[in-house]
């Protein structure tokens, strides 16, 4: 008899030996598929910064030759750079944050219109003699649209836009340069595993899905406010009507992290058995975009009876965060805290 539990004992031994391997390798994986995921997510942004700079510098040339250059290629990159940037609206603690470029591609929200005062300022100081700010909100894609989007000339747009543009295709390649940096974010994920485990790592990435899904749900709220009383001058980018276009390009993208950036393919390990939770999110996540009205301006949705659609989708919406931030930490036994997201 104590030959037999001695057996059982050290088979049992063996299997937990031989199951922490697996565990390591999940881990292992996760740690990967999330960072090659995100560093995707910044070449893409640097190379249409890029793009959105060259367009820029185009027009300008062209409006020295012309009256009145097409203004076409570069609202297309605009948008396109936008895009880009709307999948990493929401980091916290990343290389976003270590880099020192929270504020540097966005100022939002903008209750007082902020870029429009300070953009028609430097257009005035810069018209005299001044020079072209490097910082600040006059240096983001919010003052980029601003230019293209208001009444002005093209001598007078391109007082600005060369140098915003340059400024942004800059931050672009710093950022991406941060996230390619071996001894940087990398390291920390490394450093996350082997002292915080499963646990670390898992509110690592999860909690940025978090963050990203509350960044998503203020673009909602504060122009959606109540059916009395809508707020389309607090959407996103309201001067161009493409408010409601870059709140699905930021539900897309928050759905291709999760997808592609490790945590679904985790859940899906055999040594985690979560498949009712993946299908539920998968589930969701569809249901949300299939709700999501048509088109790209929310000033559109707000009035009248559309006010209603957006109201389903935020039934579908709420739902998907749900399942993201509470049915999914809790089967985990993660506990994710609280980050405010405001003015990112």
């Amino acid at each position: 008899m104590k030959k037999t539990l001695l057996l059982l004992a050290t088979l049992g031994a063996l299997g937990a030996c031989q199951s922490q391997p697996a565990a390591d390798a999940a881990l292992q994986t996760l740690a990967k598929d999330h960072l090659g995921f995100m560093r995707q997510q910044a070449d893409v942004l640097a190379h249409e910064l890029t793009q959105l700079q060259q367009a820029s510098t185009d027009y300008c040339r062209q409006a020295e030759q012309q009256p009145t250059p097409s203004l076409a290629p570069v609202k297309q990159e605009w948008r396109r750079s936008f895009d880009a940037w709307s999948a990493h609206q929401g980091q916290s603690g990343g290389p976003l944050d270590a880099a020192g470029l929270s504020f540097a591609f966005q100022f939002w929200p903008d209750k007082k219109d902020t870029v429009g005062k300070q953009v028609q300022r430097e257009l005035a100081a810069v018209a005299q003699g001044g020079s072209a700010p490097h910082r600040g909100v006059v240096t983001t894609l919010s003052a980029v649209e601003y230019l293209l989007e208001n009444d002005l000339s093209p001598r007078q747009r391109c007082l600005l836009l060369p140098s915003i543009t340059a400024q942004l295709a800059s931050n672009g390649q710093l950022l991406q340069t941060t996230w390619h940096n071996n001894s940087g974010y990398q390291q920390q994920l490394a450093q996350m595993q082997r002292q915080g485990g499963a646990t670390a790592l898992l509110t690592r990435v999860l909690g940025q899905l978090s963050h990203r899904f509350d960044r998503i749900e203020k673009k909602l709220l504060l122009p959606l406010n109540t059916a009395p009383n809508p707020r389309p001058l607090f959407a996103e980018a309201w001067r161009s009507e493409q408010s409601l276009h870059f709140l699905r390009a930021s539900l897309t993208s928050l759905e291709q992290e999760y997808q592609l950036g490790g945590m679904r393919a985790y859940l899906l390990h055999a040594g985690h058995p979560h498949q009712a939770t993946v299908s539920a999110l998968d589930e969701a996540f569809a249901d949300a975009l299939a709700h999501l009205p048509s088109g790209d301006s929310l000033a559109y949705w707000l009035t009248g009876d559309n006010y209603g659609e957006l109201l389903r989708f935020k039934l579908s919406f709420d739902q998907l965060g749900y399942q993201l931030k509470q049915r999914l930490p809790g089967e985990l036994g993660l506990s994710l805290g609280f980050n405010a997201t405001d003015g990112d």
